[in-house]
């Protein structure tokens, strides 16, 4: 990987004809405990997931490489043991253990050092999320029978959640409002909320950010999708779009006109989606006769998967799908970064509804869909 991002880079530099500035990083440090094993180092650019790895006899290693910008590395022996460190140029160093390597001690990086004080402050909350998964799980989850009060448990629940989710964003606002020249603060807002539901806080938060920051990566990512999204907000014409259905046959989103259309992007993989599909299905099974149809847009990239998934949840209406995951044509096309999405078109193709869930979809159709 180091090989092949330095020929890039230096291509580039020649075909500009002039010296560019290569950010470099040099992540060195020790696992003690180890020998004779194999240490990964791993990063996500957005696109794809990049490993580097080595095989340490002494627990040693030195990970060097080009830094296109900063951003998220992972050390580790196994995938679920991970020391996440926020990588800037530079040298940086990290002693950890063989059994905990989560747990690592990090010198050299003053953006993970700032980092570190916000994950400090979002413990309470993860606490809270954590509560709640806890109390949904005991009266949940496959070969459990539900007992009587489980609504009510449900309920319960959610709002220690929904508490953990406020007090979340409370530490997210202090942060960022307090180091608007930080690019921690542009990341963090990429981190929660650049999700459907999020758009108002996103760019509320992206506002507040230093010209530097936002001409970071992090910061030009925020702006990115907000362009996007401006492109699919309510009472924006509906992009079209065209793709496969479960037989290989094309569909044309503009050829449903004359209906009223929910665009419903999701996966067989999403269990929310899957927790979601029998309040669409009762949604579909009570206005089909009245105008209403639904254009399924799988993020599936195993074809079995997908149709299982629509037999197993009972979905009779259109499904399409390119196959492609997150490469999605139609989701990028729609600004998708997150799943269950959806969007209510009119019977012209305008964008009526956006991240219409539950009730919320009900109530919606209602008013519309006579």
């Amino acid at each position: 990987m180091t090989l092949c991002l330095t020929a890039l880079s230096i291509g580039t530099i020649f075909a500009q004809g002039k010296p560019v500035k290569q950010e470099t990083y040099n992540l060195s440090g020790k696992i003690e405990g180890l020998t004779n094993q194999k240490i990964y180092l791993s990063n996500y650019d957005g696109k794809k997931v990049h490993v580097d790895s080595l095989t340490s006899t002494d627990g040693k290693f030195a990970f060097k490489g080009v830094l296109d910008h900063p951003s998220v590395y992972n050390i580790y022996l196994t995938q679920r043991d991970r020391l996440s460190v926020f990588v800037q140029s530079g040298s940086i160093t990290v002693t950890t253990y063989k059994d905990s390597v989560s747990k690592g001690i990090v010198k050299g990086s003053a953006l993970h050092e700032k980092w570190m004080v916000h994950r400090k402050e979002m413990e309470a909350a993860y606490a809270l999320m954590s509560k709640a998964d806890k109390m949904y799980q005991e009266f949940s989850g496959k070969g459990k029978k539900k007992p009587a009060d489980s609504l009510e448990r449900e309920k319960a629940a959610h709002k220690v959640f929904m508490a953990g989710e406020a007090y979340a964003d409370s530490v997210c606002n202090h942060f960022i409002s307090t180091n608007p020249n930080s690019i921690i603060s542009a990341f963090i807002i990429n981190s929660y909320y650049m999700r459907p539901g999020s758009e108002e806080k996103m760019m509320k938060y992206y506002n507040s950010l230093s010209a530097e920051v936002k001409a970071s990566f992090f910061g030009k990512e925020i702006k990115s999708l907000s362009d996007k999204l401006a492109v699919v907000d309510t009472g924006k014409m509906a992009p079209d779009f065209s793709m496969a259905d479960t037989t290989g046959k094309s569909i044309r989103l503009s050829s449903l006109k004359g209906k009223y259309v929910l665009v419903d992007f999701w996966a067989s993989w999403c269990g929310p989606c899957r927790k979601e599909n029998p309040n669409v299905v009762k949604a579909y099974n009570e206005y089909r006769d009245k105008g209403f149809e639904i254009i399924g847009v799988s993020l599936d990239n195993k074809k079995e998967a997908w149709l299982k998934a629509i037999n197993a949840d009972k979905l009779t209406w259109i499904h399409v799908s390119d196959l492609k995951g997150w490469q999605n044509d139609a989701a990028k096309l729609y600004a998708v970064s997150a799943v269950p999405m959806n969007f209510l078109l009119d019977k012209n193709g305008k964008i009526i509804g956006k991240n219409l869930r539950s009730e919320e979809l009900h109530k919606k159709l209602s008013e519309v869909v006579r």
